[in-house]
């Protein structure tokens, strides 16, 4: 959104009382300077530039022609002297700001909202922007303060920040800022000046990042590593054996200084995945805490990350590929997976073994071989892998939460031909797991494979997996899916098919099975107590010709409740809206059923 024609709208001291309401005078429009950063920004002073470029309004009108009459933006005003942007949902402003010294800044948005909440983002130079709920304030002449519970991690120079209006009825003050605790230090690949890391200029080298790290780095600093590539013949890995506090978090931050991002190249190699080749974890955390490490990207390590008796740490905007395995955490607690991805891997995208618990994985893809036949796998290749504790007597893993995480293309033939590589496996340890709008597509074997304790499912979708949801769980409460998709699972050995197979207690709730090899459900007989699935206001079709909808083996219970089913020569299949073999999420509305007065079967979320 940068234009030559941009700039900051400087700030002015307002008198106290306003006269008559009118154009600005000449002071007012000044069109120069840029907001400082730290500190105040008048929401007024949005950068010049126009519609599209410094702002985006709903109307080309300013509704009170009060300040800036030439432009769109609504500006409004109070007895009290003080301006205001009347905002709508979908609107925004960006402000151009200088900042003399890089590090974390607390935001704080003075504002008014009637009732309930409102909704808002702030984003910096572009990046992914940071959502705010902002509460009701009592009436739009009522304003306070709000302190954003998230930091900007911001580097030296000049930025532009936006400020969108994302839902309810806000009126806009001002926006302030404070730098937080903690320093700043500098990192590139060959450093400058002095090498104290001190800024851009006397950056630190590659060379120095374990004394950087733990030696340098204190409680609540921060480390910006500038874009490039890094590479070396004793490859570079962050080893981290020191900590932060809970107030004071020790971060990591990558830049993009118009190099891209910065990525580090081991010398892990597919065709000998058991050998570290002095690559052994790019990131690896013992007995490390309260770490935010974001922004970078690696290849040829065998982990990209190792974790080991740690707590705290959050880890986004991570992008791993030929590697062994992408995220390996064991003993971890308290732990933030966002934001990231792992690509051709030959054993796991992430692993959890031993106890890790209050993990949350969001907005995470791992793609073992990104549909190239040619990437080799090992045995029994995971996007996700919950293992049991080697010490029966140890609790397994629990309080994990999995929200828009995909996991794609594990594969692997044995020898003896049968097709192995679940999109997510979970060991009988597991519990108190929730999925929530992930996807797993064209695994060999299960999309879900979860021998787990009554988990739950919500918004879930699984496609051309040999078995799209494999289902074990033993407790004596159900595994729960609610709104889950399940289509075309795949023949691709000797071994059954089928859309949901278990051998547990399992129910299922406005959900849609459909076109799926063999059978839509498989119930099996061979734990105690036998499988028993109750399916309720659900779809169950075949594409065309209808057969069995589902196979039961003896001592099996299958419980069909206000559901559509597709059964035996004389049913009917149900017509679905664009159903495709190859759909991974477009159009969103597939597979939602034709008629309208069918209300059961799955549904899209927004």
């Amino acid at each position: 959104m940068l234009s030559q024609q941009r700039g900051g709208y400087e700030a002015f001291v307002l008198a106290l009382c306003i006269s008559v309401p009118g154009a600005a005078s000449a002071a007012e429009q000044l069109p120069y300077g840029a907001n400082a950063f730290p500190g105040i920004i008048k929401a007024y002073d949005f950068d010049q530039g126009g519609e599209g470029v410094a702002y985006h309004d709903s109307d080309a009108v300013n509704t009170s022609q009060y300040y800036r009459p030439g432009e769109a933006v609504d500006i409004g005003v109070r007895g009290s002297g003080s301006y205001e942007v009347r905002g709508q949902p979908g609107e925004w402003l960006e402000y151009t700001v200088d900042v003399p010294t890089g590090g974390r800044y607390e935001v704080s948005i003075t504002y008014s909202q009637p009732s309930g909440t409102a909704q808002a983002t702030i984003g910096l130079d572009g990046a992914t922007s940071l959502p705010v709920t902002l509460p009701a304030t009592g009436g739009h002449g009522t304003f306070q303060s709000y302190k954003v519970p998230t930091s900007l991690e911001v580097t030296p120079g000049r930025h532009v920040l936006r400020f969108t209006f994302a839902g309810g009825d806000v009126y806009l003050r001002q926006l302030s800022s404070a730098r937080l605790p903690g320093r700043a230090f500098y990192l590139s690949r060959t450093g400058a000046g002095v090498k104290d890391g001190s800024s851009w200029s006397q950056a630190f080298s590659a060379a120095q990042l374990p004394t950087a790290l733990n030696q340098t780095l204190a409680a609540g600093d921060t480390l910006f590593v500038a874009g490039g590539l890094y590479e070396s013949s004793t490859p570079y890995a962050f080893n981290l054996t020191t900590s932060g506090t809970e107030a004071l978090t020790k971060k990591v931050v990558g830049v993009d200084l118009g190099a891209g991002p910065p990525v580090f190249k081991g010398k892990w190699t597919p065709t000998a995945p058991g050998s570290s080749n002095d690559s052994y974890a790019f990131i690896r955390f013992t007995n490390a805490h309260h770490w935010d490490i974001q922004g970078l990207s690696a290849e040829g390590y065998y982990h990209g990350v190792r974790a080991d008796n740690s707590s705290h740490l959050q880890l986004s905007r991570l992008h791993f590929t030929r590697v062994r395995e992408g995220f390996a955490l064991s003993n971890v607690s308290q732990a933030k997976l966002l934001q990231s991805d792992v690509s051709r891997y030959t054993k796991r995208g992430i692993r959890l073994s031993e106890t890790v618990s209050d993990l949350r994985v969001e907005d995470f893809t791992a793609d073992a071989t990104t549909g190239d036949a040619s990437w080799p796998t090992e045995a029994y290749p995971f996007g996700v892998s919950v293992e049991n504790p080697a010490d029966a007597a140890t609790p397994g893993s629990h309080d994990l939460v999995f929200n828009r995480v995909t996991m794609k293309n594990n594969t692997f033939t044995s020898t003896s031909g049968y097709q192995n590589g679940d999109g997510f496996s979970l060991e009988r340890s597991a519990s108190k797991v929730f999925f929530l709008n992930s996807a797993a597509f064209d695994n060999t074997d299960g999309g879900w494979d979860d021998k787990s304790q009554a988990a739950y499912y919500e918004n879930c979708v699984a496609l051309r997996n040999k078995r799209n949801f494999r289902l074990w769980n033993d407790n004596a409460q159900p595994t729960i899916l609610h709104n889950v998709l399940s289509a075309y699972a795949q023949k691709r050995d000797t071994y059954s098919t089928a859309g949901l197979w278990s051998q547990g207690y399992v129910e299922v709730y406005n959900s849609t099975f459909f076109a799926n090899e063999g059978s839509e459900i498989i119930l099996e007989n061979n734990t105690t107590p036998a499988a028993r699935v109750k399916v309720v206001h659900s779809v169950l079709s075949d594409a065309g010709s209808c057969g069995a909808v589902a196979s039961k083996e003896g001592g099996t219970t299958l419980e069909l409740v206000d559901s559509v089913v597709c059964e035996g020569t004389a049913g009917t299949p149900v017509p679905l809206r664009a159903p495709s073999t190859n759909w991974t999420g477009q159009p969103a509305d597939a597979f939602t059923p034709v008629n309208a007065t069918v209300t059961q079967g799955y549904r899209p979320t927004p």
